[in-house]
């Protein structure tokens, strides 16, 4: 491999694992036949020419039942909560192709025969690079690699599923395109929207940094700022509104976003020259995010291109940990929390939809998690900008939380473990009034020799 990073510690996934358990539902999906799995997948240009694409077939099946659900189901989870994610037909012999783009060359992987190009902003190809040394001694790895998403149009990750979202609303004829969110979300959707010439509507809870808000409304965004005792109550209240309104509302845990995240691990399987490393620590939210990345790899075994999986690292603000404190205590079911003030915001869903699969996950793929407090966030936001990479505090948890898992034996030293990046620092510049003021000296044109010289020491 390039670049002087050495993969060590390769880990084997449980050989039953393939796909989660699949129980297949009898006569009550027979009738359903002929209504799903079926998508008739075209192109689009700007001026909304439509042309006759391939008709590809999928399905959405629940996370851990295995139930089907229509493709175009507008509702994103099953009726008892599970997750649901595409199942895309012939990923046996999917093969990488040649191609511009990274969804050109991972197509046959893509619930969609074409992807217009017109319809993205660019995102993607974000580097994969070594940490430096002074990274590899706050976490103690020596072989840990950076994939730095703030490098996406809108400065996160989110961008990528956003991509999945406005092409299945343009496949399926929809002018509006719905989503909840803390912030990141909201303004890639608005975003891509805006692009796609679509109507972009945004719920978001009261505490959305106002940078996160003015650019949804720069991209002409309509923000519906909704009060709630909790994000959770406030999220299970709008997404019930899907089926009743028949809009589509998306959320960082929906099937087709998923699918925009799993490119991710199709990038670092390019990257890393066709392997894959030992460990991928995650800041956790909704879970969408840690699930794509896994599904990218599950997919790429399940076509034979890698026989190992790498194992996620699942990372949550103490003060808000549904799912870290579930995995640690060995629970079933996520521990819903409420009530609580953390300054990673843009992890804060307190009781996550379809969060079970994420337990079910770890356990049987022996994924760690781990929770940090707020101090630890704030000093790992530091340290990542001494190093040059300037997040919001939810991108820095991963830092102190891979040093705690190393520290307790939990992770080798010499395993290469990649750190998610997953949104910028000026996305949330209010959360810098918890960092010390420090390195701003004020002076005037006749001090400023003697201040300068001062700070050089001459």
């Amino acid at each position: 491999m390039s670049g002087g990073i050495r993969l060590s510690g390769w880990l084997t996934a449980d050989s039953d694992f393939g796909e989660l358990r699949l129980r297949r539902a009898q006569s009550s999906r027979r009738a359903e036949v002929g209504r799903y799995g079926r998508i008739r997948s075209v192109a689009w240009n700007r001026d909304n020419r439509r042309e006759t694409g391939v008709t590809k077939e999928q399905r959405l099946v629940s996370t851990i039942s295995g139930r089907e659900y229509p493709f175009e189901r507008i509702e994103e989870f099953a009726e008892n909560g599970e997750s649901l994610e595409v199942r895309v037909c012939g990923i046996e012999t999917a093969k990488v192709r040649a191609g511009v783009h990274l969804w050109e060359r991972f197509a046959d992987w893509m619930p969609f025969d074409r992807t217009d190009a017109a319809i993205s902003l660019g995102e993607g190809d974000t580097p994969l690079i070594p940490a430096g040394g002074r990274l590899q001694a706050v976490t103690g790895i020596k072989n840990l690699l950076l994939k730095n998403e703030t490098q996406n149009p809108t400065w996160s990750f989110k961008d990528r599923g956003s991509l999945m979202c406005v092409l299945l609303a343009r496949e399926l004829g929809e002018d509006t395109v719905a989503t909840i969110s803390t912030g990141n979300m909201g303004h890639s959707i608005a975003a891509y929207a805006a692009n796609a010439g679509l109507r972009a509507v945004v719920f978001v809870p009261p505490y959305t940094p106002q940078e996160k808000l003015m650019a949804m409304a720069m991209h002409g965004a309509r923000v519906i700022r909704v009060a709630a005792p909790d994000y959770t109550q406030m999220k299970n209240t709008v997404l019930e509104l899907a089926g009743r309104l028949k809009l589509r509302i998306v959320s960082g845990n929906g099937p087709i976003r998923v699918e925009g995240y799993k490119l991710i691990a199709f990038e670092m399987f390019e990257q890393m020259g066709r392997q894959v490393p030992d460990f991928i620590a995650i800041p956790t939210s909704a879970c969408g995010h840690i699930r794509g990345i896994f599904k990218g790899y599950r997919e790429l075994q399940k076509a034979g291109l890698i026989d190992r999986l790498p194992r996620m690292i699942v990372v949550q603000a103490r003060n808000c940990s549904p799912v870290v404190t579930a995995i640690k205590q060995g629970f079933d079911h996520v521990v819903p929390f409420t009530d609580f003030d953390t300054v990673a915001e843009a992890i804060t869903s307190g009781n996550p939809p379809g969060g079970d699969e994420i337990l079910d996950k770890a356990r049987r793929c022996d994924w760690p998690a781990e929770d940090v407090s707020e101090e630890e966030i704030l000093q790992g936001q530091r340290d990542l900008a001494r190093a040059g990479f300037f997040v919001e505090p939810s991108a820095a948890t991963s830092l102190p939380a891979v040093r705690r898992l190393v520290d307790a034996g939990r992770l080798s030293p010499d395993a290469t473990v990649v750190l998610m990046l997953t949104g910028a620092g000026l996305k949330d510049l209010d959360a810098l009034k918890h960092q010390p003021c420090c390195g701003v000296i004020d002076t005037d044109v006749e001090s400023v020799e003697a201040d300068v010289a001062k700070l050089l020491n001459r």
